[in-house]
């Protein structure tokens, strides 16, 4: 039981972001003016709306997220084999997210935009698999006639988080107003947590998969 409840605490930090202060403010990007396939449009929209100004500490952080899902899915394995797929992806996402986030010291300017559109496209979509592999699993190793209503309304909680995070990725790219980024994010964390409570309520079904 413990594994669900670390997936919970994991699948809360991912879907909620509170940025407390600064820890490191990125170098100045230098624009690339004779690159035709970039262009000034995409290089301001990747370094100024995806990457910001600054290195910012999360209270909600996402590495720990990610930790604590790697941990519970690692305790629930001898409940359900399936969980072994999403040990890696779960690493994978872990380390592309720090990468993106340092990207600005480490990549030299005339890669940062490719390097850091790619890699942080990459894990938007590895965290929406290793999310559905995780919540699926857990509904698959806590299937009982019971709970079944809590099983569908977990499953719709976490498309509705998925469908926002999707959205979430290109809005802020294309640099939509603060305003809607953050209704965005509200009602994401808000079908995060309707999926996170109707997996609360399922923990008591846990059983192994035969």
């Amino acid at each position: 039981m413990i594994g669900i409840i670390l997936i919970m605490a994991g699948l809360l930090l991912s879907a909620v972001d509170i940025p407390l202060f600064t820890l490191a403010v990125y170098p100045d990007y230098k624009m690339i003016y004779d690159d035709p396939q970039l262009g000034e449009v995409i290089q301001e929209y990747v370094t100024g709306n995806m990457l910001g100004t600054d290195l910012r500490f999360d209270i909600m952080s996402d590495l720990l997220g990610y930790l604590l899902m790697l941990i519970g899915a690692i305790l629930l394995i001898r409940y359900n084999k399936s969980f072994i797929k999403v040990l890696l992806p779960i690493v994978v996402t872990a380390v592309l997210y720090a990468i993106v986030k340092v990207s600005p010291f480490v990549i030299a300017p005339e890669n940062l935009v490719v390097c850091a559109l790619a890699l942080s496209f990459i894990q938007m979509v590895l965290g929406i698999f290793i999310e559905r592999a995780l919540v699926y699993d857990v509904a698959r190793s806590t299937s009982d006639l019971p709970n079944e209503r809590d099983i569908v309304l977990m499953k719709f909680g976490w498309i509705g988080a998925a469908l926002c995070e999707a959205f979430l990725y290109f809005i802020i790219l294309v640099g939509l107003a603060e305003g809607i980024i953050i209704v965005y994010m509200v009602v994401r964390a808000g079908f995060m947590i309707f999926c996170i409570d109707r997996m609360f309520r399922c923990r008591h079904y846990l059983h192994k998969q035969a």
